[in-house]
């Protein structure tokens, strides 16, 4: 399966490169998506001293990890070869899968907390396609459930993006339109 090799050669990448953690460097922690680290300290952490990192995330999420969590659950932008893969999975033709809308979330929903950008896409295309394979009465209308996934995936992916090629998210947003076949 195409996919999973895709998939194992970025978690493998990802493990081989390890993540720099000093203040200023942008980071990726899962779904909760990209930022950059504001700080490194030593505190109290469940009774014992430990290096603490902070990382100010979109939306204004702020969180702390200790070094060792942080080592295990962040990790760095993607890279342009990274980049590459979304970009070759955003523009694949795929039939819409014919899946049950259960087996569908469950998938959806591993991929977008794994916060890979090719997972990530996979979400992003599957979702397009099947909007654009809805009849025009609006049968097949997407769920609420996989618009919200949807939308939470293209966050993720744009913010990823923008930081990776240093660009507005905007411009992120217009780049996966592009490789979608959407000339906005």
């Amino acid at each position: 399966m195409v996919l999973s090799t895709r998939l194992r050669t970025f978690h493998e990448s990802r493990e081989e490169s390890g993540v720099r953690l000093a203040v200023g460097d942008i980071v990726v922690y899962g779904p909760h998506g990209a930022g950059p680290v504001t700080a490194r300290e030593s505190k109290v952490v469940l009774g014992e001293r430990q290096e603490v990192i902070a990382l100010a995330l979109t939306g204004g999420l702020r969180v702390e990890l200790p070094l060792e969590r942080a080592r295990k659950l962040l990790r760095p932008l993607a890279t342009e070869s990274d980049l590459a893969r979304v970009q070759d999975v955003l523009r694949a033709d795929r039939m819409v899968s014919s899946d049950s809308w259960l087996k569908r979330q469950r998938e959806s929903r591993a991929r977008l907390n794994d916060g890979d950008p090719v997972g990530l896409a996979l979400i992003i295309r599957d979702s397009a396609r099947h909007e654009a394979a809805r009849s025009p009465k609006g049968t097949g209308a997407r769920s609420l459930w996989e618009r919200e996934l949807a939308t939470r995936a293209r966050a993720l992916l744009s913010t990823e993006i923008a930081f990776a090629r240093d660009v507005e998210p905007d411009e992120a947003n217009s780049w996966i339109d592009r490789q979608l076949g959407d000339p906005r």
